[in-house]
């Protein structure tokens, strides 16, 4: 073969692959694009440089926006910051409930499972807008996301996550409960304000229960029940007395009982003695049981029925026998109403 056609053949090579090589760049030119973005993001040492940098990927599509989220799944503090707010202003300009929300939505949500704990905050933040954009269509997922943040060792996730479990579109009031018992004071106050809040349905929880928040060795968290309390219509001598009927000090529960008996502040003492009447202390069971039967024989009423309850059931044979005791004692009148046999 001659070198002219060796020539030939060689340029004839050069200028298929470069056709072929511009072929492919023009088929995968915002693929390239994303990536020198991705790594402008990389590399930028200003916030104003990585913001340009994410807003630049979060205008590409579906290989910007993959590249965005990976920065949130695996990205240095600074990146994800970015990229988060990338994705936060992208979502913010789409239409409620268009297909690009939910579709990028998706995306992120996808990626959730993989995130260090870093990042599943950074999707935390994410959920309002994420939610506000894509009505329901994210719902269920979104609720499994807030259930993982509400476990999550970051005491300022927890909160977060807490906060949007009363989102209307998660719904997730109930699961707040366990968070009462929080170790770190600000959850346990987020749970408690949101599980104390007015609702349209049943309460979370009961005023009963929330009287034992008042004992909260967290002062805020102890402000935060009270306010709760004065929220559903709760009078100061009210939440005084659930301080008193919930203190952690028995000796302090039996003086309750005294005061019940023998003080004419509380105009119905009843509902108070049925709850002492549950204790976990015998000797305040056994007590609530005796005052409840002194009070009705006093006043010529019927025994209570929790007392025949106490009397049958309750777990403490000493507490039934005293019970039954007081409860067979038969009504009498007080001397008041003593009247001679010749009288009127």
């Amino acid at each position: 073969m001659t070198r002219k056609k060796w020539v030939l053949r060689i340029g004839l090579g050069v200028v298929l692959a470069l056709a072929a090589v511009g072929t492919w760049a023009g088929m995968n030119a915002t693929a390239l694009e994303a990536r020198y973005a991705a790594r402008q993001l990389r590399t930028a040492t200003t916030d104003d440089d990585r913001a340009r940098a994410a807003d630049r990927l979060a205008g590409l599509g579906d290989h910007g926006l993959a590249k965005l989220v990976e920065f949130v799944r695996a990205g240095d503090d600074l990146c994800r910051a970015a990229a988060i707010g990338a994705i936060e202003r992208h979502l913010a300009a789409m239409p409620d409930g268009g297909q690009r929300a939910v579709t990028a939505a998706a995306q992120l949500l996808d990626a959730f499972g993989d995130c260090d704990d870093a990042g599943r905050r950074a999707i935390l933040e994410l959920l309002t807008t994420i939610l506000k954009r894509t009505g329901n269509a994210h719902a269920s997922r979104c609720r499994e996301v807030v259930a993982v943040g509400l476990r999550m060792p970051d005491p300022s996730a927890r909160v977060l996550a807490v906060r949007l479990a009363l989102h209307p579109d998660v719904k997730m009031r109930a699961n707040l409960l366990p968070l009462l018992g929080d170790s770190e004071a600000e959850v346990r106050r987020a749970a408690l304000v949101a599980v104390a809040a007015p609702t349209d349905g049943e309460p979370v929880i009961t005023d009963e229960d929330l009287f034992r928040w008042l004992h909260d060795p967290d002062d805020g968290v102890r402000k935060a029940c009270r306010n709760a309390l004065v929220s559903r219509d709760r009078s100061e001598a009210e939440i005084a007395l659930g301080r008193r009927l919930t203190n952690p000090d028995p000796g302090e529960r039996l003086k309750l009982l005294l005061d019940l008996r023998y003080d004419d502040d509380v105009a119905d003492p009843e509902p108070w003695l049925e709850r002492l009447s549950r204790d976990i202390e015998p000797a305040v069971r056994a007590g609530a049981a005796r005052v409840a039967a002194e009070l009705t024989t006093d006043r010529r009423q019927s025994c209570p029925p929790w007392v025949t309850r106490v009397a049958d059931a309750d777990p403490d044979p000493t507490v039934r026998r005293i019970a039954r005791y007081f409860r067979s004692v038969p009504l009498r009148a007080p001397s008041g109403d003593l009247r001679s046999v010749g009288g009127p």
